[in-house]
């Protein structure tokens, strides 16, 4: 199996309030900042070309580094734009008020929206703004609105109202508005209009209505070129906050397809835009933005330049020493379509242009997304130095997609180095390497048996398809096995290391499954156990275990970092491992969650103390039962008469125990028993509940016995041998599993 040294960085546990962030991929933040300080990429010019989150630019410019963006989407490059200006409430509030004040027939624009939404308090009868109003896919009308009354303080979900149902009715036939969005963005063929037309069905006509207004009063406005960004990000927001695509009851979940649910949520477009700043506070000071060829200057900043420049210009000096630090977004019709009806809202047709090729297309799969990724970074290689370094992250990864980035990047030039992935958390990390064009040599093929043998033999514990397949994916890659040429690719090739490994999985001589309940599925384990490793989750514990006796203080991410940094590519953990294991020696300190000091009695000396006292008792209890009681680091009770072990006792402070269940050999009919401190119990609950070749082994005939229990049983005055094996089993590991801490 290849060397895979690529450290998993985990994002800082205060994260970003990203304006549509329920379209645009995640930015963990902090990762690209700790891994250009790791790799010494400080100087260096940072490129993004593909620009799918538009705060990874803000982020490393305010760190002080140097960004060339790519300028595509017209949404994102205004996301990025308004951010990096760093606006205050009043920048968004100046504009607003503006708009606002324009009038609107009799009224103001204020007055006029105000009035679409207004609804009745069920208690008191004043007049209010609701947050919204719920509606079923299909119906005419809202059933209900959901509201929190400022002068009695009712709230909650009510039934919809005769006002409500009249006050929408006075806004009359909203067809006509429809058609003004659609013309403000449609210029292409059948297929694109269809496009836009599913993207107009995601609006109800009062939030079409109130978009439309919103639009065509912009054009109206005579503003500054900061103020007509601002106003236009406040509109985007609205925009968003207007589509149907929000389930009700709320649901976290992300918009990748244009598809209204069954029931749904209308917001309050009139109270959304007057709180849109919440979502454009990013960072406390701004950043220089220029455009190509104004490249930044040495203390940081941002330089867009446009995708096709790339065709006819080399965009950076031979002498200037650049990295690649990217986000490859999952293909997101959803978001692609509503950002091209989107630009046709805020500036026009002409601004559609970048999104048409997105408008037009039927199928998004991992062979579209080799094409995809091999464009945008075999566009920006000829500019780029051999060796150049790449960090790229793919959310919301599958192993289809993972196939399609590894192969688009292969056949851009670009070698992998290294990956990660944390499935929890729906991410995969990769570094690669820019490499001299190479030829089409055929590879040796790679022995899938070897790798998976390898693989589990590494991770000493059973594992899900998922991370089997993605060991496979990267393997592939990092054995050069992917073609060098876009060419050569074919749609077939996933499909064929699917089957290739579906029928080694089927094996009955190589793997066993276990069946299970657990996100994932089925795991599966060796039948061959020769030379395989300690379990991957008890090497964890090792070091956490470690790191708390010598520091005695540590925070969550600080912890989180170093345990990545320790386990490699294949053998990341996840989040849970590590919360669990750390909430097993240490609890959070009462002013700060994430921050967790050892518990005093996991120091050393307290137990070393403990397992004295725990063996002293079980020598005593079997003396007490007439038992022959011996041992030192295990305690045996035999049968004086026959000889027979009757219990084998392993006392631990840890969970690593599989020197235990896996490596003594069974004395005839004798019970052993597991005898733990009662803080480890979560963390045997998670192992139990995770490794099922754990789980079975312990089936035949192992107990688990806490401290504090046997403490219980030794103080009981009419304790003999019957009632002993009556009450061992009284106290599982567990029965509650641990609080979880959200990482990101």
């Amino acid at each position: 199996m290849s060397v895979n040294n690529y450290s998993f960085i985990p994002g800082s546990i205060k994260g970003y309030n990203l304006p549509l962030e329920k379209f645009i991929p995640p930015l963990p933040k902090s990762i690209f900042p700790s891994w250009i300080e790791k790799m010494g990429l400080s100087a260096h010019l940072l490129i993004d070309p593909i620009s799918a989150n538009p705060l990874l630019p803000v982020e490393l410019a305010s760190s002080g580094y140097r960004v060339l963006c790519a300028r595509s989407n017209p949404i994102i490059w205004l996301i990025t734009e308004v951010a990096a200006s760093a606006p205050t409430e009043e920048d968004f509030s100046t504009v607003i008020n503006r708009l606002l004040n324009t009038r609107h027939g009799n009224a103001t624009l204020f007055d006029h929206l105000q009035g679409l939404y207004i609804t009745p308090c069920v208690n008191c009868g004043k007049m209010i703004q609701p947050d919204g109003f719920v509606w079923e896919k299909g119906k005419d009308q809202p059933i209900s609105r959901v509201y929190h009354c400022q002068f009695c303080a009712d709230e909650g979900e009510k039934d919809i109202s005769d006002f409500d149902l009249e006050n929408l009715k006075r806004l009359g036939n909203l067809g006509i508005h429809r058609s003004r969005a659609f013309q403000r963005v449609v210029s292409g063929g059948e297929y694109e209009q269809a496009s836009l037309n599913a993207a107009l069905d995601c609006y109800l006509p009062r939030s079409l209505y109130v978009c439309m207004l919103l639009a065509n009063r912009l054009e109206s406005l005579s503003l500054k070129e900061d103020q007509a960004k601002y106003i236009r990000a406040a509109l985007l927001s609205v925009f968003n906050n207007a589509h149907s695509l929000r389930h009700w009851p709320p649901r976290d979940h992300r918009f990748l397809q244009l598809s209204v649910p069954t029931k749904f949520f209308e917001n309050n477009l009139f109270s959304s835009l007057q709180n849109v700043f919440q979502h454009w506070k990013h960072i406390n000071s701004a950043v220089k933005v220029s455009y190509w060829p104004n490249l930044p200057e040495e203390s940081g900043g941002i330089c867009f330049y446009q995708r096709d420049l790339t065709e006819k210009n080399k965009l950076i000096s031979n002498n200037i020493p650049a990295a690649i630090t990217t986000i490859f977004p999952r293909p997101n019709q959803a978001f692609w379509t509503l950002s091209a009806l989107w630009s046709g809202w805020l500036w026009g047709r002409k601004a559609v242009n970048p999104m048409r090729s997105a408008l037009s297309r039927r199928r998004y799969d991992w062979y579209w997304f080799t094409k995809a990724v091999h464009i945008a970074l075999k566009r920006i290689a000829t500019s780029l130095q051999d060796n150049t370094l790449v960090l790229g992250i793919l959310p919301q990864y599958t192993p289809n997609l993972a196939f399609g980035l590894f192969t688009g990047m292969h056949t851009a030039g670009f070698e992998l180095g290294g990956s990660a992935f944390r499935a929890s958390d729906e991410m995969l990390q990769c570094q690669w390497e820019k490499h001299p064009a190479m030829k089409s040599i055929l590879q040796p093929e790679v022995n899938l048996r070897d790798v998976i043998n390898q693989f589990l033999m590494d991770r000493g514990e059973p594992a899900e398809y998922h991370r089997i397949i993605m060991q496979t994916i990267i393997e592939f890659s990092q054995k050069n096995r992917i073609p060098v040429n876009l060419s050569e690719v074919k749609e077939s090739d996933f499909s064929r290391i699917q089957n290739l490994l579906k029928q080694l999985l089927a094996e009955a001589n190589f793997l066993k499954p276990f069946p299970s309940d657990l996100p994932g599925g089925s795991r599966w384990w060796l039948l061959n156990e020769k030379d395989i490793e300690p379990p991957i989750s008890e090497r964890v514990e090792s070091v956490i275990r470690k790191i708390l006796l010598s520091r005695k203080e540590i925070h969550l991410q600080n912890l989180d970092r170093e345990i990545c940094e320790k386990f490699t590519g294949e053998l990341t953990p996840e989040p849970e491992l590590v919360n669990t294991i750390l909430q097993s020696y240490a609890a959070p300190k009462p002013d700060d969650p994430y921050l967790f000091r050892l518990r005093t009695n996991e120091s050393a000396n307290a137990r070393e103390r403990d397992l004295k006292e725990v063996k002293d008792m079980l020598l005593k209890i079997g003396k007490s039962f007439d038992l022959q009681a011996t041992g030192n680091s295990i305690i045996n009770w035999k049968d004086p008469v026959s000889k027979n072990y009757l219990y084998i006792f392993y006392p631990t402070v840890s969970a690593e125990i599989s020197q235990f269940i896996f490596k003594h050999e069974s004395l005839g009919n004798a019970h052993q028993v597991i005898v733990f401190p009662g803080s480890r119990s979560s963390w045997i609950y998670y192992r139990l509940q995770h490794d099922p070749r754990f789980a079975s082994a312990v089936e035949n005939g192992w107990h688990f016995l806490k401290f504090r229990y046997l403490r219980r049983l030794a103080k009981k005055d009419d304790l003999d041998l019957q009632s002993w094996i009556e009450l061992l089993d009284s106290d599982p590991p567990l029965w509650n599993p641990p609080t979880q801490l959200q990482f990101l």
